[in-house]
C-alpha cells in the first residue's frame, strides 16, 4: 500500500507538519492492518502469553488516552505562560535515546504496568471508535502546539510520574509507540496459525 499524500503545509512549523504527516500515516497503517478481519481473527493470539491485534490496539488505546491528558495541561500551562518558540527545536540525549529505544522492530521487551494492560478479549467495534477519537484529538493537538516551544515545554511521562519530556518528543515518542505495536500486530497476521 503506497503511503498517504503528503500535501506540505507551509503555514505550520516543519516539525509539527512532519507530526501531522506521521499521524496520517500511523491511521493508514493500522487501517490496512485491521481491514476485514473478524472479530476472532483479530482476537488470535499466536500462542499464551502473546498479544492478539486486539490488545495491542486496545493498548494503544489506553496508552494514547493517558498521554492526552498529560500533554493537555503541558500545553494549558505553556499558553498560559506564553512560551512561544517557532524552532528549530534540539532535544536532549535521553529524549533521542527513548525515541530510538520505541522504534519498530522492537529490540528489547518491555513489561507493561497494570493499568496499560489491553482487555483479554475485545470486539473491533468497541476498538475503532476509541482509535480514531483519539487520533483526532493528537492532531488537533499537533496542531494547537505550532509556534510553541516544543523543546521547553515539559510532559510528564503517563507511564512514571518522574520522568519529564520535550512536549515535540512527546508527539514523537507517541508514534514511535504506535508503529512498534502496530508492527508487533502485523507479525501476529504473518503466524502460520492466523486464522483465514
Amino acid at each position: 500500500m503506497p503511503l498517504p499524500r503528503r500535501d506540505y503545509d507551509r503555514t505550520v512549523n516543519p516539525e509539527i507538519e512532519r507530526l501531522l504527516y506521521q499521524e496520517k500515516v500511523i491511521l493508514q497503517e493500522a487501517e490496512g492492518l485491521y481491514h476485514g478481519l473478524s472479530d476472532d481473527q483479530i482476537n488470535w493470539q499466536p500462542q499464551p502469553g502473546s498479544w492478539s491485534i486486539a490488545q495491542c490496539l486496545d493498548h494503544l488505546n489506553i496508552s494514547n488516552q493517558k498521554l492526552i491528558g498529560k500533554i493537555e495541561l503541558a500545553l494549558n500551562a505553556a499558553k498560559a505562560a506564553g512560551k512561544r518558540h517557532d524552532g528549530p527545536y534540539v532535544y536532549g540525549f535521553f529524549s533521542r535515546w527513548m525515541l530510538r529505544s520505541l522504534q519498530p522492530p522492537p529490540r528489547n521487551k518491555m513489561k507493561t504496568k497494570p493499568d496499560f494492560e489491553p482487555a483479554t478479549r475485545k470486539a473491533l467495534a468497541g476498538i475503532l471508535p476509541i482509535w480514531k477519537q483519539t487520533h483526532e484529538r493528537l492532531e488537533q493537538l499537533i496542531h494547537e502546539s505550532n509556534g510553541f516551544d516544543l523543546a521547553r515545554i515539559k510532559v510528564t511521562s503517563p507511564y512514571m510520574s518522574l520522568l519529564r519530556y520535550p512536549l515535540g518528543m512527546a508527539f514523537w515518542i507517541q508514534t514511535a509507540h504506535d508503529r512498534r505495536h502496530l508492527y508487533q500486530a502485523r507479525e501476529v497476521r504473518t503466524q502460520p496459525g492466523f486464522p483465514k
